[in-house]
């Protein structure tokens, strides 16, 4: 989602590997990142790419809409770097989004999903949160997604951080919709949460426990999709002498599956 002053019908953008030190929520607060632009802020999140043979990447994913709207040819990822425990400083690292007038970045043919190669500060904290946290049908299947699922949302809302490290603000909602899977016919989800402009591109997860057949309990850890945008109820007012529209938040947002994710990672060279 686009932040700015006024508001309108807004589409609304995760990233590391698991560490034993930090809980799943603070992984993925820690690899969100905001995504600047001169007339608009929208949020992002990276994850590491393993490739055969070759050396790994890391890949910023957003919202395809989020560079669409962004102008000219540099936009600036907001990151952090850890000095002690608990204190964080906020950089800024330039991105370039299009050269000789070609975007930087690879968009899904048909979903909003964007991605772009980038290579984090050295000294930026952002862990290596593995691209096989996404989700796909055989995963949703197995884990037992299903609607009114407590899942995470991450982003900057209206430019909102949650501290002057420019962390990310976390909220929780439930899946609002039936079915989910296949992804391919269920291309998006509903979110049981107000989402506002500034969040488009943030990651949703889920971080739950299951009970298998056998009575072990599985933890489960996965990345649902990204934030696409929100719906409004909007309402004219005819008076006598004019008329003025109301836009009524519904408190749904829309999710594009994280299996577009998954295959727009087969386009990038």
């Amino acid at each position: 989602m686009i932040g700015r002053g006024l508001v309108c019908v807004v589409l609304l953008s995760l990233c590391g590997q698991l560490s034993a030190e930090d809980d799943f929520p603070t992984l993925m607060m820690r690899a969100t990142v905001k995504l600047n632009h001169e007339l608009s802020t929208a949020t992002g999140f990276v994850l590491r790419q393993s490739r055969p043979n070759q050396e790994s990447r890391s890949i910023l994913v957003t919202a395809a809409h989020v560079f669409e709207k962004m102008t000219g040819n540099d936009a600036k990822l907001m990151y952090r770097v850890r000095e002690a425990e608990g204190i964080y400083k906020k950089e800024a690292m330039p991105l370039v989004i299009r050269r000789d007038g070609q975007p930087t970045w690879i968009k899904h043919p048909t979903e909003d999903i964007a991605l772009m190669v980038i290579t984090p500060p050295e000294k930026s904290d952002i862990p290596e949160l593995s691209t096989d946290l996404l989700a796909d049908d055989d995963r949703l299947r197995q884990s037992k997604i299903h609607p009114g699922q407590i899942v995470v949302c991450l982003g900057y809302p209206h430019r909102v951080e949650a501290n002057e490290a420019g962390f990310p603000i976390l909220r929780t909602g439930s899946i609002g919709s039936f079915p989910l899977v296949p992804a391919k016919v269920n291309k998006t989800f509903l979110l049981s949460a107000n989402t506002f402009e500034g969040d488009s591109g943030g990651p949703i997860f889920v971080t739950d426990s299951h009970r298998k057949a056998d009575g072990s309990i599985e933890e489960i850890r996965m990345i649902l999709g990204l934030m696409h945008g929100q719906h409004f109820l909007d309402e004219d007012m005819v008076m006598i002498y004019g008329s003025t529209k109301l836009r009524h938040r519904l408190g749904l947002g829309i999710v594009v599956q994280a299996a577009f994710i998954r295959e727009t990672l087969q386009q990038i060279p």
